[in-house]
């Protein structure tokens, strides 16, 4: 097809004799032929790339025929066409995925916040899927399944060195169809035989939320459809308890749905309030997020600190600034992941999806909550999810006054660079080497259900005492892969290694021994214990009355950190010159 030049299309169209033509019917066509090249070049450009596609799918197309039928080997048709999609997703961004069938699935029901299934929490303990704790409602907890039951057998198959995903694959299916397990429970020598009706299971956005004296808590899980409706029951529950403050922890939660970010946003935002906003490469991605509360009352009298961390991620992000840009409430802990792209779930067909970043998120105050990172810093991230903590390392974070600065609603500086940087840091203890063998190697789990099988379950206020210390060790000493798990830190099992962590050892069978008793929230609260992030948190409510002091605070501990970190780069730079 060949395009006229816009000068030859004018002159062609245009029969009026030019004596006749005055200004106002010239601008038109003035304007006509100002604008046409650029339609023009625009329909070229739309054909040149619709050409470099087609010629791009030939080439795939041509490659995967010829490995195919003359490839050395027989392959799997599938395999390699999945194999190739892989290759094409992996120069993109780390969160633009291929999603097969489980995958999509296991995106379902992170958003939706139900599945068919049992109603059992499981991990992998001395090589079968055991029973960490049935949740309760569910056909698991009304048919006496029990913490510490070991599920040998799946519908007559062995489940020796079964991975979770196998066993959770078997297990969940759609509503009303059953499933057939065979239990092992310590102190028995048969396996006991169930047969358990799948029923839908309501996976809680809001695990836990209970008074800290007189500070309220939540733990916010995950983003789903039902989190605000669970945080605002939960916020009412402690308010009738007469809460003074609220730490809301988004510690270690990966994100979810933009509206459910929305949703808890304006549970604690005026109306009219921008949340977030997108930008794209496509007119459509770019959009913007107020608060419109769908009830009058919101929490904003009560003085807030929302607690993040490196794996604070997508949803938790963007609550979190909103809150921070707003001066709705105190943003404390370590810098969050930086997961602010958006993406949206193509369906290929009805089980297999792709998932691609299409824009990225601003905060109200205009920061990017993007923080980019290669594939290779995001292995073990699980696509979408932020690891367990976050990939790097400490040094590796621009110091806090060399970031671009922004400001609230109220002229308080807020930091940009990716992620949301905290308004008072506070560092994260993490684990010791021997207490990640010991929790690897699944001793603490294994031993309380064999306590508590010889004793029956221990009271609340219960202690460990010297005598169930010494059996413990014994206990540890005989495990099957204690000496492997150790190794791999260097470490040898010894009695002045086990002297050294009595603590974490204690606090461990302790808060192992109330799960098997009383249930998740009680061995929650004792790992908390030892959460000094938490705990500084709790410490900043002894200081301040008010949010206006609570900010004031951060202020002050803001400007001593930024001498600080300025008075470190002045003796550097001294000692580079001297040196």
């Amino acid at each position: 097809m060949t395009v006229k030049p816009a000068a030859t299309v004018h002159a062609a169209q245009c029969r009026v004799p030019r004596a006749r033509l005055g200004i106002r019917q010239i601008l038109p066509w003035l304007l006509l032929l100002l604008v046409l090249p650029g339609v023009v070049l625009a329909q070229d450009d739309r054909v040149s790339k619709r050409q470099k596609i087609i010629e791009a799918m030939k080439l795939m197309g041509e490659v995967y025929e010829r490995v195919i039928y003359n490839y050395v080997d027989e392959l799997d048709p599938r395999e390699v066409a999945e194999a190739a999609v892989e290759g094409m997703l992996a120069e993109l961004d780390a969160h633009s995925q291929y999603l097969p069938p489980i995958n999509y699935e296991d995106l379902m029901l992170a958003t939706e916040g139900e599945f068919g299934g049992l109603g059992i929490t499981i991990n992998i303990r001395d090589h079968y899927p055991t029973v960490i704790s049935p949740i309760e409602g569910t056909p698991a907890y009304y048919m006496g399944i029990r913490g510490g039951d070991q599920i040998v057998e799946i519908e007559g198959e062995s489940t020796y060195d079964f991975t979770s995903r196998d066993a959770v694959k078997l297990l969940r299916g759609p509503p009303g169809t059953k499933v057939n397990i065979a239990i092992h429970r310590p102190g028995l020598e048969e396996p006991i035989p169930f047969t358990i009706t799948r029923d839908i299971i309501k996976v809680d956005s809001v695990p836990y939320a209970y008074m800290m004296g007189d500070i309220g808590y939540i733990r916010v899980q995950n983003f789903s459809r039902t989190t605000a409706t669970e945080l605002r029951t939960a916020l009412d529950e402690l308010k009738q308890q007469h809460m003074r403050g609220l730490i809301l922890d988004l510690r270690f939660n990966p994100g979810g749905l933009l509206e459910a970010a929305k949703e808890v946003s304006e549970l604690f935002l005026e109306k009219g309030k921008l949340i977030v906003f997108t930008k794209g490469r496509l007119r459509q991605q770019n959009a913007s997020f107020y608060s419109e509360p769908k009830r009058k009352q919101t929490y904003d009298e009560i003085p807030m600190v929302v607690l993040v961390n490196g794996s604070s991620a997508s949803a938790s992000e963007i609550v979190a600034a909103a809150l921070q840009d707003h001066d709705a409430a105190l943003v404390v802990g370590t810098s969050t992941f930086g997961k602010g792209s958006v993406q949206t779930v193509f369906r290929l067909n009805e089980e297999e999806a792709l998932k691609l970043t299409t824009a990225k998120y601003f905060t109200p105050s205009g920061r990017s909550i993007h923080r980019d990172r290669d594939r290779q810093a995001m292995e073990g991230a699980d696509g979408d999810m932020p690891p367990d903590l976050d990939p790097e390392p400490a040094e590796l974070e621009v110091p806090r006054h060399e970031k671009e600065q922004f400001r609230t609603d109220a002229g308080r500086v807020v930091y940009g660079g990716g992620g949301i940087t905290p308004d008072i840091e506070i560092k994260q203890d993490f684990l010791t080497d021997f207490e990640v063998a010991v929790e690897r190697d699944g001793a603490l789990f294994s031993y309380a259900v064999e306590y508590a099988n010889r004793h029956g379950d221990v009271p609340r206020d219960f202690q460990i005492d010297d005598a169930l210390l010494a059996e413990f060790d014994e206990f540890l000493q005989q495990r099957e892969n204690i000496d492997e798990y150790l190794e791999v830190f260097d470490l040898a099992m010894s009695d002045s290694l086990l002297t050294a962590n009595r603590k974490f050892i204690q606090r461990g069978i302790r808060r192992e021994l109330m799960r098997h008793a009383f249930g998740p929230e009680d061995a929650y609260k004792v790992a908390l214990e030892a959460d000094t992030q938490l705990h500084e948190a709790l410490a900043l409510f002894a200081e301040a009355e008010s949010l206006q002091e609570l900010l004031a605070i951060a202020a002050k501990w803001n400007a001593e950190e930024i001498a600080r970190l300025e008075q470190e780069a002045t003796d550097q730079q001294t000692d580079d010159l001297q040196n």
